[in-house]
């Protein structure tokens, strides 16, 4: 489970750069791939040091990760905006439920394992789960305008 939460880190923060560099205007796009790749460090912090062997550490690179997604989510919907109005709403609801579950977490920290562990899912989990939807909706959406562009050539 640690290697995966470091090559999810890795991965993480390459395709912020790699797709902020594409889709992300701006400075909130820039902010927004900066939070990403933060998020994308607590992640390989926290499979380096499991909570089970360094429980302060974890906690220390674990926490920026529940400001800096719920942040980069909501900076990220800012700057495509203009360019993709319906993905940047998406991405505003997908930042609140980051943000309510980042809320959460920190109200209830030290509390029962099970309910933390559930906050701490709202917290995450829509955030990674959205960024898979648009990368790969951006890869099948480039596949398609360049299937097009051939077609008119």
């Amino acid at each position: 489970m640690n290697t995966a939460f470091i090559w999810f880190g890795c991965t993480l923060a390459l395709g912020a750069l790699l797709f902020g560099s594409r889709y992300l205007v701006g400075r909130t796009g820039r902010a927004s791939v900066v939070l990403w790749c933060i998020s994308g460090l607590g992640s390989i912090g926290v499979g380096l040091f499991p909570v089970n062997e360094a429980a302060g550490v974890h906690g220390i690179v674990a926490l920026p990760i529940f400001v800096a997604q719920p942040a980069a989510l909501l900076l990220m919907g800012l700057s495509l905006r203009a360019s993709r109005p319906r993905l940047a709403r998406a991405t505003f609801v997908v930042a609140l439920a980051s943000a309510i579950g980042s809320v959460g977490f920190a109200f209830l920290v030290g509390n029962d394992a099970a309910v933390i562990g559930a906050v701490e899912r709202l917290a995450l989990w829509p955030g990674y789960v959205w960024v898979s939807v648009v990368a790969v909706g951006s890869v099948v959406g480039r596949d398609a305008q360049d299937r097009a562009r051939r077609q008119v050539q």
